[in-house]
């Protein structure tokens, strides 16, 4: 390797973001180039549509997350489906893959496509898993500094909504529902800087990018499309790169590229670029959810002194934690002084004077080699890649523990108020938006894995991946701290060979 080790990036979420901030940091003399086929949707770029006051504007930034998928005739999901941050975002987001042949596949499947990627539109919740949720090939004391390290990025905070008086009294309540059975209940980690209103600054990808954003080494190309990596051998040596606004495509050599497109866009483009390992997109899973709507009991929590209803309403955010006997699934309850979802006309619960709570359960899907992404070469999508299909279903075993999850939903609902009609309901597959295994790591070139622990594709020297799909564990809690924390790992990996120059040769997978 001679001159400049240049890095290429594909995808501007918050997992790539972290391989800008840090090798930025760590590589003296690196270059980065990351590239996005959506637009800048804010300012400053990758910034959380939450934070945008104008109600008129964040519907703008949303619907331009769906821009070129809404101009090739793809569906994005429609406004009013839910109000931003009760179970994860809707608008901003367009439906992807259709159902295999034989399969009920993933109806709400769906994505972002703008500078920050779903890093725009998600609701910062970062609980960390725990138990059989971690991945245990990785060094409990190094995954324990890396998480630290993502937490630092994403600016996790316990303290949300710590002055709320009916955050108090919601957690004192639940408190004293599961005391029992010693589950826990605590204010839900989130990612944002408290404001002295007692709002929040919800952080987006702006935030994991940091002082990357302005430093000279760092080149952020928006409404560019990776349509092939570059291949010498085995080696990964660049990438195809398409300009979406004029069609004029060119060849980018790199000495590494980091491929963080998502959990399903990750996939594909390595099955068109002729990257197919035996479990490329298989091992798909997703938190099967359980959603419900309560309207709080009158007279139960203090009364609120706002009166008016700002653009963000939660006020209150509770996690109730995994726990592999107790409750094994992580469960998240907003409150809002609105309803997180449309109420009909004449509704005795439209204008509850005491508020709501949206609650979701999300519970584990336990991988499987037959849920999985398949790709079609003969009839391309959109962009001229593959087009996908989505082979999933739930067994018994997802069944009956949402079935269990149902109860600690009730319970939690009872000791706040009551389901307004026609909830809870378990969502359409997909609706969780954490999809997870599509490229998974493990611990040996076994044929059950796409990367090795550093997050390096196996047999294919240049290559990393980044984001959700790496994920291989069965676990139910919101998935962006894992992933940060995974691609905080592979990029302090990956800064080491490049500083001793060794980026070029094929990656030793004993260390």
């Amino acid at each position: 390797m001679s001159g400049v080790p240049r890095v290429l990036i594909i995808g501007s979420g918050p997992t790539g973001a972290t391989y800008a901030r840090l090798l930025t940091e760590q590589v003296p003399d690196v270059s980065v180039l990351m590239v996005e086929a959506g637009p800048v949707v804010t300012t400053p770029p990758g910034m959380n549509v939450k934070n945008i006051p104008d109600a008129a504007e964040q519907a703008a930034a949303r619907l331009a997350s769906q821009g070129h998928a809404m101009e090739s005739g793809v569906s994005g999901i429609p406004g009013g489906v839910v109000v931003e941050g009760t179970i994860t975002a809707r608008q901003g987001t367009h439906l992807i893959g259709r159902a295999a042949d034989g399969s009920p596949g993933m109806p709400a499947a769906a994505v972002a496509t703008c500078v920050g990627g779903q890093g725009v539109h998600w609701t910062c919740a970062t609980p960390r898993p725990v138990g059989s949720e971690r991945i245990g090939f990785v060094d409990e004391a190094e995954w324990a500094e890396h998480v630290t390290t993502a937490e630092r990025l994403l600016h996790v905070t316990t303290a949300a909504f710590g002055d709320s008086p009916q955050a108090a009294t919601i957690l004192d309540r639940l408190r004293t529902e599961f005391a029992p059975e010693e589950i826990a209940v605590r204010p839900l980690p989130v990612a944002g800087d408290p404001r002295p209103d007692g709002t929040l600054r919800w952080s987006g990808t702006d935030v994991v990018l940091g002082p990357a954003v302005d430093d000279p080494r760092f080149v952020l190309r928006p409404q560019t499309l990776a349509v092939r990596l570059l291949r010498d051998r085995d080696r990964v040596v660049g990438a195809v790169l398409r300009d979406l606004r004029t069609g004029t495509e060119e060849e980018v050599r790199a000495d590494a590229v980091i491929v963080a497109a998502d959990a399903i866009r990750t996939p594909q483009l390595l099955w068109a670029s002729g990257v197919r390992p035996d479990a490329l997109g298989r091992y798909l899973t997703e938190h099967p959810l359980i959603f419900g709507v309560v309207a709080v009991r009158d007279g139960l929590l203090p009364p609120r002194h706002d009166t008016t209803v700002p653009a963000d309403p939660i006020r209150a955010a509770v996690n109730i934690g995994f726990d592999e006997k107790r409750h094994p699934y992580h469960a998240q309850l907003l409150y809002s002084p609105v309803p997180p979802v449309p109420l009909p006309e004449g509704s005795p619960y439209r204008d509850n004077p005491a508020g709501y709570v949206g609650m979701g359960w999300g519970v584990r899907k336990w991988p499987r080699a037959e849920d999985r992404l398949l790709f079609d070469d003969t009839l391309p999508d959109e962009n001229g890649l593959p087009s996908i299909r989505i082979a999933y279903e739930l067994t018994d075993r997802e069944y009956a523990e949402l079935e269990r999850a149902r109860g600690h939903q009730a319970r939690a609902a009872a000791a706040l108020g009551e389901f307004v009609p026609g909830m809870p309901v378990v969502m359409p597959a997909g609706s969780s938006l954490h999809y997870m295994g599509t490229v998974r790591m493990g611990p040996v070139d076994d044929g059950t894995s796409v990367c090795d622990p550093y997050s390096r594709v196996w047999g294919v020297p240049g290559l990393v991946l980044a984001g959700n799909g790496l994920i291989p564990t069965a676990n139910s809690c919101n998935p962006t701290l894992t992933s940060v924390a995974l691609a905080v790992r592979g990029a302090t990996a990956l800064a080491a060979e490049l500083t001793a120059g060794v980026a070029a040769t094929e990656p030793d997978h004993s260390r």
